[in-house]
């Protein structure tokens, strides 16, 4: 008797991806993955995903200026199961390229959470990522993401500064961390806009 027959699900394999714009003068874009429009907004500089479910395996995605049929980014990116991962777009709009960087990392210890910088400012020199008087991360170019690193909890004063300036270039002031979290600090924008743009050079802690 068919009503008797137990059916399985089997568990589908999925990744986690969020997705950000950090184009400081690329077009809005609609964002599809193989070929299915995932974005019913206009996808804006500084918009940001949260975490979106991904089949795994070698997925096909595609950024396109807002109702256009040109795709500015098209690439293909392989996501394994159980993973998360930050996809970026990222550069000028006439150099505009796709960024991906892995979010799963090791649970911070009691008390502490996870911190980590990248810099996606097109005309920004190597920086420093600065936590009061403690340089967490030293030297990074443009497009470079590093790994999660451990810090206490705590509230902190966050400066960028380039490697051999002695003034923050950024700050962000009294930002709580809390145990147990995963901080990504962006640095974003241009030190010197081009004409017309006024996407001046600017950080964001995601969590």
């Amino acid at each position: 008797d068919p009503s008797d027959e137990e059916f399985v699900n089997e568990p589908v394999e999925v990744a986690y991806v969020s997705i950000y714009h950090a184009a400081p003068n690329a077009p809005a874009f609609d964002i599809s993955v193989d070929g299915r429009l995932i974005n019913q907004n206009a996808f804006e500089y500084t918009a940001y995903s949260g975490y979106l479910n991904f089949f795994t395996g070698n997925r096909d995605i595609e950024f396109y200026p807002m109702n256009a049929d040109n795709a500015l980014i098209d690439t293909t990116f392989n996501f394994e199961d159980g993973k998360a991962y930050s996809l970026f777009a990222i550069n000028t709009a006439t150099d505009i390229e796709a960024l991906l960087v892995v979010d799963s990392a090791a649970t911070p210890s009691e008390g502490k959470a996870m911190v980590r910088f990248i810099n996606l400012a097109p005309d920004a020199p190597a920086f420093d990522l600065t936590a009061g008087t403690t340089t967490i991360f030293s030297a990074k170019e443009f497009k470079d993401a590093t790994q999660f690193q451990e810090i206490d909890a705590d509230t902190y004063t966050f400066d960028v500064k380039s490697a051999d300036a002695g003034e923050a270039a950024i700050s962000a002031s009294d930002v709580e961390i809390l145990p147990g979290r995963f901080y990504t600090n962006i640095t974003r924008g241009y030190i010197t806009p081009p004409s017309g743009n006024d996407h001046v050079l600017s950080m964001e802690i995601l969590d």
